[in-house]
């Protein structure tokens, strides 16, 4: 991600969304976000907290159970929101948002300007069509279909830490499957460089496969 607090490229990006007139108010708080593609606009690991609007490009926005399986919660385009939610709350442990080509936000910090933000009612209107709009679609949203051999992956990747899998046992009762499955599934990978063994019962994703184009681009 980039940053720019250019005013000339702020007030652009302004002038192209259809929210001008209510984001004008806001403006002091206001700067640009730039993202390449593949890149992760939003993940619920990220340490500062944004509120932007897509001003150009689009996003995919998946939901990452505990089995691996993905399920694909809305394409984001121009004058799409993201991060409202965590105006009021924390984002969703599971929820990303990756970036499907280069892409430009309008952005501003949610802490640094939170107290302006809840003052400002035409946002806050703003704000609650936008989640209206997201809680009718996430009642029809889908699993995005995937073979066992593909959520072994994205389990890994999302679920464990450092793409570590530990206990045979425990991982296969998340993923839905045998442990004797998920064993010849890890020999299969480990066969194609993909993962490592590490110790008993224990298997990484290897540097290689990271970086890799990622895994939610296969769905």
């Amino acid at each position: 991600m980039k940053k720019s607090y250019d005013k000339a490229f702020i007030e652009t990006c302004l002038k192209q969304i259809k929210f001008e007139s209510v984001m004008d108010s806001l403006q002091k708080y206001l700067f640009v976000t730039q993202y390449q593609k593949m890149e992760f606009v939003t993940t619920p690991l990220q340490e500062e907290h944004l509120f932007q609007i897509i001003v150009q490009g689009t996003v995919s926005i998946y939901f990452i159970r505990d089995d691996g399986s993905v399920h694909s919660l809305a394409n984001g385009k121009e004058n799409y929101l993201l991060g409202d939610m965590e105006i009021f709350q924390h984002q969703p442990g599971n929820v990303y948002a990756q970036a499907n080509d280069d892409v430009i936000c309008l952005a501003l910090s949610i802490e640094a300007s939170r107290g302006a933000l809840l003052e400002n009612c035409r946002f806050l209107q703003l704000v609650c069509e936008s989640l209206t709009q997201k809680m009718e679609s996430i009642t029809t949203f889908d699993a995005a279909p995937a073979s066992l051999k593909q959520r072994v992956l994205t389990y890994m990747k999302y679920k464990c830490s450092k793409g570590e899998l530990k206990g045979l046992q425990q991982a296969a009762f998340r993923l839905n499957c045998s442990a004797r499955q998920l064993q010849r599934i890890l020999n299969q990978h480990e066969s194609d460089g993909i993962v490592m063994k590490t110790g008993k019962g224990t298997y990484k994703l290897t540097a290689a496969s990271l970086c890799k184009a990622d895994i939610l681009s296969k769905h």
